[in-house]
């Protein structure tokens, strides 16, 4: 199964890429708003309210940095060496298994002095451009299993096996369901995809029920007939929000009664504070990116720029999916934060970086028309 991301511009074609574009921008600036509103509210009465606005604006403006850097930047340039680039993240991720402790049940941090981030955050975009640089290079050898499936999977499983070391069971799956949604569109048999899925799921879950405490008891708490601590009262929070919610800082769900109420749980504040009206907001700003990335991945020059932009609209709305789906207790919680909205600076400066690459490849696509913006 293929498909040709590359297409012709057409004069109704770039319109419609230069209003994804916009459009883009906008929910992106929207769901950084609601961000820093949140982080007042959150941190506020624990750091005060202007030291909470100042550490999350340090923030925001460093990620709307990097998202302009990103735009500008020409990633194709990194393909020939993407091999040695993705060896020397998945060496970073190793890194904290080797050096630090344990948080959490995990060691998933490199601390550097004051400032500390998680490697992870980095190997996710990365692992879409180097599957489909992977991918692409087998070209017609990427029907057989051996000759073109398993080489261009290959380096992820290896990035997969170090994040179990850690032990981040949340994020291993993320990565190999990247792999297979990048592979799948770039034209691998889906019955390879199945075959190796099946095999993956099934060890997995003998990992996780025989290796990691933390990845039972969150197992355990799914399976309870009760809804485990947090998880109840993370819908406790979001019920008394009602339609419109209880108003910014007027909630009382953030003050300790709900456990990470600033990373995973974020949305249960939201949804406290700004009700049903709020959360939806919310998700339709997140469907807007997805949109416009999959705009951008049929408008893009190359196929290449094409998985890529679909990859790392994928990567958001699988990182949102699975948040939402674990604070509702449909899934086993991951620990997996909301995109540009958990208080997260390593989380919130790549995904800024992921819409800082979607619209570069939209804008080389509007400046080769005569209508860009970011100069090369």
């Amino acid at each position: 199964m293929s498909m040709d991301l590359t297409r012709v511009p057409t004069e109704e074609r770039l319109q419609d890429l230069r209003f994804w574009r916009d459009a883009l921008f906008f929910a992106v600036l929207v769901l950084l708003g609601l961000g820093l509103v949140l982080a007042a509210t959150i941190e506020g009465p624990r750091i005060g309210l202007l030291p909470a606005l100042q550490a999350r604006a340090l923030r925001i403006g460093i990620g709307l940095l990097v998202l302009f850097l990103a735009a500008r930047f020409r990633w194709a340039l990194l393909r020939p060496r993407m091999g040695l680039l993705y060896a020397f993240v998945v060496g970073l991720c190793l890194l904290p298994v080797l050096f630090v402790g344990a948080t959490k049940g995990a060691t998933r941090w490199i601390e550097l002095g004051p400032v500390s981030f998680q490697p992870v955050e980095m190997l996710k975009p990365l692992t879409v451009m180097a599957v489909a640089e992977f991918a692409l290079r087998r070209g017609e050898r990427l029907q057989s299993f051996w000759g073109g499936f398993v080489p261009a999977a290959l380096p992820v499983l290896g990035a997969v096996g170090v994040l179990l070391l850690q032990p981040d069971v949340g994020h291993s799956l993320f990565l190999m369901a990247i792999t297979a949604a990048i592979l799948l569109l770039a034209g691998v048999r889906l019955r390879y995809l199945l075959a190796v899925g099946l095999v993956g799921v099934v060890a997995m879950g003998l990992v996780m029920l025989l290796g990691f405490f933390h990845t039972q008891s969150r197992i355990a708490r799914f399976l309870a007939a009760e809804p485990a601590f947090q998880i109840r009262r993370a819908q406790v929070a979001m019920s008394e929000g009602g339609l419109m919610g209880v108003g910014p800082g007027a909630g009382w769900a953030k003050d300790g009664y709900v456990p990470e109420a600033r990373n995973d749980f974020v949305l249960a504040i939201l949804g406290n504070e700004f009700g049903l009206f709020g959360s939806l907001l919310a998700l339709a700003c997140f469907s807007v990116i997805f949109v416009a990335s999959l705009r951008i991945a049929r408008a893009a020059q190359t196929r290449w720029e094409g998985l890529v932009a679909f990859g790392l609209g994928y990567i958001l709305v699988l990182q949102v999916a699975l948040n939402v789906l674990g604070v509702t207790h449909t899934i086993p919680e991951k620990g997996i934060d909301l995109p540009l909205l958990s208080s997260g600076g390593t989380n919130l400066v790549f995904a800024l970086a992921s819409m800082g690459i979607l619209a570069g490849i939209a804008s080389r696509v509007l400046r080769d028309a005569g209508e860009g913006e970011f100069s090369e």
